[in-house]
């Protein structure tokens, strides 16, 4: 994917398709490799972005910016790049927590929003107890032992005792773990964490926007999503949970996945 420098970082971002536009949004030491089933559906008739986010592997490292306020400066600099308007924008897990930052400073600026597996927008602080123990265990074996290591480490533990979102029985498993694995030493360290201290209540401002938005859950998410937080939200829907997924839905059942996101964008003016 080419670089491209917004906000003060280079970022890899991946643009291609015509025809309205979506952003795709991926969450904390995740990267767009979940996104492999959206990109060849939806670039078909739509001009899609994704992009790995700062602090992430295939992104350049700063020492700085890790924050929900500057990693939607980050979002909102990519958009600004590209030339895209009034996006649909489909955000799983803190991808969600960007997204609904970014349609609170700009409502007028959104088509629609898809957030999958969005607990995180009410529960940051629990996500960051977890990664707390976890990232202690995760930065003593890469400084120690290296990335192979870290590998071998989420083969046995992931899902189990650390990133519980981690799909035990499931044809992704090896990919997530790869992926759960593959960013630099210093976003375990501080970077995911100084995110997840970050977030604020964002369900209050969210909740009052005219914006469409669809929640999607996987019904085997350990963290599922909880629809009345959302309650009395004009223009909120939560699709039925989809079965033989976990927390990436997209990744593990994308038929049905794409089938819903197509359904909720034909309702989109």
């Amino acid at each position: 994917m080419p670089a491209v420098t917004a906000n003060g970082c280079a970022f890899n971002v991946q643009c291609d398709g015509a025809g309205r536009d979506i952003v795709f949004v991926h969450g904390e030491i995740h990267g767009t490799v979940y996104w492999e089933h959206q990109w060849p559906e939806f670039t078909r008739d739509h001009r899609c972005l994704a992009y790995d986010r700062r602090g992430h592997a295939g992104t350049q490292w700063t020492d700085h910016g890790f924050s929900l306020v500057n990693q939607t400066r980050d979002l909102e600099a990519l958009i600004a790049h590209h030339g895209i308007e009034r996006p649909v924008i489909v955000a799983v897990a803190f991808g969600a927590a960007i997204a609904a930052q970014y349609a609170i400073w700009h409502p007028e600026r959104v088509r629609g929003m898809v957030l999958v597996a969005w607990s995180e927008l009410h529960d940051a602080l629990q996500y960051f107890d977890r990664w707390a123990r976890a990232s202690a265990q995760v930065v003593r074996i890469l400084e120690t032992d290296g990335r192979e290591a870290l590998v071998e480490f989420l083969r046995r533990e992931g899902g189990r005792s650390v990133y519980m979102v981690i799909p035990l029985d499931s044809p992704i498993r090896e990919k997530c773990v790869r992926m759960f694995a593959q960013h630099p030493l210093e976003q375990y360290r501080r970077g995911m964490l100084e995110f997840a201290t970050s977030v604020p209540d964002l369900v209050t401002p969210f909740r009052a926007l005219d914006v469409p938005v669809l929640g999607v859950c996987g019904a085997n998410d350990p963290f599922p999503d909880q629809p009345p937080v959302l309650a009395g939200m004009r223009h909120f829907r939560e699709a039925p949970m989809i079965p033989g997924a976990g927390r990436f839905a997209n990744w593990e059942q994308p038929a049905a996945f794409n089938q819903v996101v197509r359904e909720f964008i034909a309702t989109l003016p």
